[in-house]
């Protein structure tokens, strides 16, 4: 059985990236105008964003994987023929995802929806984790498998805030209506 063209796998799998690079690219555009301003929400919920040190907490071991992918081709070009030039295209846009994975965020919790990363997701789609990570909060998307994850990053302060609304949002509509009156009185 021969062997498909190194070249040409990878150019397949380097397409693939710069695709990925692209859409996180929208979708950190997206974000801005999805939660256009931070702070508490008229009909409840709150607004919030992360800082660049926050987005390394919240996403270190992809930080890790992402390293990994940008040297083992290096490794592997030696015995598979691929062109450098494939590799540091590789690399580069390793690399971009990377910058994106770490600009600063922002999120929403509204009483229907979770705004985080320029995606929208209703909340009967989601779980909190049972096991809260320190500095961020943890939620699964059902039926994703070893996707599920989706970390959500901040301050102390707006985490511990978004808590209180993502529970909220979760539970019931008299706990939404209870927290709403809770904090729009205390202003």
């Amino acid at each position: 059985m021969e062997t498909p063209d190194p070249n040409a796998v990878g150019v397949v799998i380097t397409a693939i990236i710069g695709i990925v690079v692209v859409w996180d690219i929208f979708m950190l555009w997206r974000s801005h105008e999805l939660v256009p301003e931070l702070g508490p929400l008229d009909n409840g919920g709150h607004a919030w964003s992360s800082t660049a040190e926050q987005e390394v907490m919240r996403h270190w071991s992809s930080i890790m994987s992402i390293a990994v992918m940008m040297a083992a081709p290096w490794i592997l070009a030696g015995s598979t023929g691929t062109s450098n030039w494939l590799i540091i295209t590789f690399d580069v846009l390793l690399f971009t995802h990377l910058i994106g994975m770490l600009m600063p965020k922002r999120y929403a919790v509204t009483r229907t929806h979770l705004f985080t990363d320029g995606q929208v997701h209703e909340w009967q789609g989601l779980r909190l984790a049972l096991k809260q990570p320190r500095g961020r909060i943890m939620l699964h998307r059902k039926g994703w498998g070893i996707l599920a994850p989706l970390p959500l990053g901040g301050e102390a302060k707006d985490l511990s805030l978004a808590r209180k609304w993502i529970s909220a949002a979760m539970a019931d509509n008299e706990e939404w209506k209870n927290l709403k009156s809770l904090f729009f009185e205390e202003e």
